[in-house]
């Protein structure tokens, strides 16, 4: 199908929804019912499922259906918006964002760049949801995300801004009543803190400090599961096992000996922080200036 006539049917698609009729959505569109009802039939067959379910009292939309009208109803705004800034002189950023970032990252470096954003663009309101729960971007309609990984999502674009250094530290109170690892091997043998998003059995991994060889695997285990990682930290300074926690973190506890590093001669395989967005030809004025305000000042902040 020709990009205008994608377009095209879009627009009648969203316009049969949104008025609820195929008469409705000829008035709208300026079509007849029947070149309506052709457009929809087309889009049926080129996506080999039927888009709404028609009774002589009432039409709804089948699952394929709403997933359709959600994106092509986007798709359509973000058209329109392009249209508008491209008319306008000065392309100010405006409209809604929404952006997403795992809990800690986000509340001691994201947040910082994320207001400063807001205070230049008058224009722009923005949703920034904080978790570390697994967000889909897609179903959540999420614009940027920021993500700590070392798999980023293949569909999108995924725009390296630094490192998440990390360290294997635990409580005075629970090494003096286990002993020290001095190996990552022996972490099968700790009680671990874990993240509830982990697997039944996560596998950390580690290299000795500046090699290169493939990173060694253990698989480790323990009691406690929380959600997001402050609530490890506090997990760790209890003394109830040993956390992998970002070093930003933690500096001030290793210091005041609230916390002791262990596994200093190996550090883990660090994943990388990257700020995420979905791939297209066609990005809103505001989707490409927060992603460039968050690489500028993400890649200054994790140096």
């Amino acid at each position: 199908m020709h990009e205008r006539d994608v377009v095209s049917g879009m627009s009648a698609f969203v316009a049969v929804v949104e008025g609820g009729s195929l008469a409705a959505a000829a008035r709208q569109t300026g079509l007849t019912p029947s070149a309506i009802s052709k457009v929809v039939s087309r889009l049926e067959s080129s996506f080999g499922a039927p888009l709404l379910r028609r009774t002589t009292r009432r039409m709804t939309l089948t699952n394929a259906g709403q997933l359709y009208f959600e994106r092509a109803r986007r798709i359509l705004e973000e058209l329109r918006e392009v249209e508008q800034e491209m008319a306008s002189n000065n392309a100010e950023p405006r409209g809604h964002l929404r952006v997403s970032a795992s809990l800690l990252l986000g509340q001691t470096r994201v947040l910082p760049i994320v207001l400063a954003f807001m205070k230049k663009t008058p224009a722009v309101s923005l949703d920034l949801d904080l978790t570390d729960r697994a967000v889909d971007l897609v179903g959540e309609r999420i614009d940027v995300a920021v993500r700590i990984t070392s798999d980023p999502p293949p569909a999108f674009v995924a725009r390296r801004v630094g490192t998440l250094r990390r360290v294997m530290c635990a409580s005075p109170s629970y090494l003096r009543a286990r002993h020290t690892p001095q190996t990552p091997a022996e972490l099968a043998e700790h009680t671990c803190l874990l993240l509830s998003g982990a697997p039944a059995w996560p596998v950390w991994n580690f290299l000795p400090r500046g090699a290169s060889d493939i990173a060694k695997s253990v698989r480790v285990s323990g009691r406690l599961r929380v959600s997001n990682t402050i609530s490890l930290h506090e997990a760790a300074k209890a003394g109830l096992g040993i956390a992998e926690l970002p070093r930003y973190l933690v500096e001030d506890d290793l210091r005041s000996r609230r916390l002791v590093a262990v596994l200093e001669g190996f550090e883990s395989v660090e994943p990388g922080v990257f700020v995420v967005y979905a791939a297209g030809p066609i990005q809103p004025t505001r989707v490409r200036e927060l992603v460039s305000h968050l690489v500028r000042e993400l890649q200054k902040a994790l140096r």
